[in-house]
């Protein structure tokens, strides 16, 4: 009999506390590469909560020339018009507290990779832009209460159409939704649980809240089984397991750090093994290195030759030389090693060719991916396609 395997992948609201560092940390970058397109850095955000007032600290290692007393206040502003957005406040400030340090110069004058690591990434065939189900459902499933927080409590059309509920009054920034899915082989055998953490004004009672989102996400889930025509099989809805959470959200109830994502950046159980992607310049392996590797991936099921596809990447700090390992859990119409000589022979694996390949100097980039808040979901970002 064909062994079971599980996914599970955990999706954070814009509001939680390490994707409100994620966020802060990708406009950063954005900035610095705004003032020069080949700055070299990586930045570190954490935020709390103090006599009511948000405090962000920002650390790293910068470009030299970047160390300026006007970046601060610059720095200062773009945080407090991302943390009002995100949370729909109108806070006149926020406390924020600066340490950075120039990087060191042989890091700064490296021209090939600028650390070392083994970037990761997969894809299906058969699934909603080729991500695993687990993957697609927490993030897309995040990104539907967000928009209804965001909309002052308005469902989206078509779901408020079939579910018949049209608003959901009283939720808050912050909170999470856990997927658990089963396989066998690559083929799903069914979603486990959906597990959701929302946090909500007193306004809106708990039991309402469940109510409401359950009748969402199951019409949700009918409409996905439908469109794909696969099923589900009944997962268990979980919504706010401990009850009422009215108090602690955000950074009031916990510090972040953009630096505990890394298994939500990536691909979770597939085998994630890099740091965050977020707050990095593009020399670092950890988001072009996977960005090319869901590229390849992509790539593959795409144009037939697996099912599905893991490939990963091995990076060396100062080194040319780019290892790579693609599984396909035996759907490849290709050897293993074949099909390994194909990427070679038809990809760029360096760091400096995806960089121009992708656009990754580009600020403008680095602020699409503080709005989206995830690098896998969005069918337009160019590693996401053909």
């Amino acid at each position: 009999m064909a062994e079971k395997i599980l996914h599970a992948f955990e999706a954070g609201r814009r509001g939680k506390p390490d994707e409100l560092d994620t966020g802060i940390a990708n406009l950063i970058s954005a900035y610095f590469l705004s003032i020069n397109p080949l700055s070299r850095f990586d930045i570190r955000v954490s935020g709390s909560y103090k006599n009511n007032v948000p405090i962000v600290r920002v650390s790293g290692e910068l470009t030299a020339s970047l160390l300026k007393q006007s970046t601060k206040k610059e720095l200062s502003k773009i945080i407090l018009e991302h943390y009002n957005k995100i949370n729909i406040s109108t806070l006149p400030c926020i406390k924020t507290d600066f340490n950075f340090k120039p990087q060191a110069a042989p890091l700064a004058e490296n021209t090939l990779s600028g650390d070392s690591g083994c970037p990761l990434a997969v894809a299906y065939k058969n699934t909603p832009n080729h991500l695993p189900w687990e993957r697609f459902l927490a993030v897309d499933i995040r990104d539907i209460i967000d928009a209804i927080y965001h909309n002052h409590g308005e469902v989206p059309y078509a779901l408020s159409q079939k579910s018949g509920v049209s608003r959901i009054y009283g939720l808050r920034a912050d909170g999470k939704i856990g997927v658990e899915a089963l396989y066998t082989g690559i083929s799903l055998d069914s979603i486990c649980a959906i597990t959701i953490a929302a946090e909500h004004e007193p306004i809106l009672p708990v039991q309402e809240l469940r109510e409401q989102l359950t009748k969402l996400i199951q019409t949700y889930l009918r409409l996905l089984q439908r469109k794909y025509s696969i099923a589900f099989n009944n997962p268990v809805i979980s919504i706010n397991p401990l009850g009422d959470w009215n108090e602690g959200g955000g950074w009031k109830g916990d510090e972040g750090s953009r630096e505990a994502k890394p298994y939500r950046d990536g691909f979770a159980t597939y085998g994630v093994i890099e740091d965050s992607f977020s707050g990095e310049d593009p020399t670092k392996p950890s988001g072009t290195g996977s960005f090319l590797a869901r590229h390849i991936a992509v790539r593959l099921v795409k144009q037939n030759l697996a099912d599905f596809a893991r490939v990963v990447l091995v990076y060396t700090i100062g080194s040319k030389n780019v290892g790579l390992n693609i599984t396909t859990n035996n759907t490849s119409k290709l050897s293993q090693q074949e099909l390994e000589k194909y990427v070679r022979e038809h990809f760029p694996l360096g760091i400096e060719e995806p960089i121009k390949l992708f656009g990754l100097r580009n600020p403008a980039l680095y602020k699409k991916f503080a709005q989206i808040s995830d690098f896998f979901q969005d069918s337009t970002l160019p590693w996401n396609s053909l």
